[in-house]
């Protein structure tokens, strides 16, 4: 049986077998190395940038700097598509970027990204590194898609806040 909407009474709700938790899509997310982010130029075109994050409590954070043209894409729209860079692997998420500020008042954030980022050649292009990033934005999911192209009809998921 599935709910009728507002009927907060419904003791039982059916789950289609086409979802997946929010805590499932992070689990995805965490376990990437790089991203795509994908921001709109103020003209309304798509812009597309690879980026580094980390998620820590489920929650995926990402940082630049603020001279970026993707800094100020999301300072004039928040709203941005994640995705990771596998076309066999997929995990698409749209949302909006939350501004946190400068990463010295997410101190746990830029101690996660050193943790995941251990690479010698990686240290340069971290926000403890280098004071040029002073953004880190937190991702506000509001929807997800993902399959694995071998499984493409089988696998897809998606979760929705």
């Amino acid at each position: 049986m599935i709910c009728p909407p507002g009927r907060w009474w419904c003791d039982h709700v059916h789950v289609p077998d086409d979802t997946v938790s929010w805590a499932e899509v992070a689990a995805r997310l965490a376990a990437e190395r790089s991203y795509w982010m994908c921001t709109t130029l103020p003209s309304g075109a798509p812009h597309a940038t690879p980026v580094w994050g980390v998620v820590t409590n489920r929650t995926l954070y990402l940082y630049s700097e603020r001279r970026t043209v993707k800094a100020r894409n999301l300072a004039a729209d928040p709203r941005v598509v994640v995705h990771l860079e596998s076309t066999e692997d997929v995990v698409i998420v749209r949302g909006t970027a939350e501004d946190l500020g400068l990463p010295a008042q997410v101190p746990e954030v830029v101690t996660a990204l050193s943790k995941k980022y251990v690479g010698e050649e990686d240290r340069q292009y971290l926000p403890d590194a280098d004071p040029d990033f002073d953004i880190i934005y937190a991702l506000r999911p509001q929807s997800a898609i993902m399959w694995r192209l071998a499984d493409y009809e089988g696998s897809q998921r998606r979760w929705t806040s």
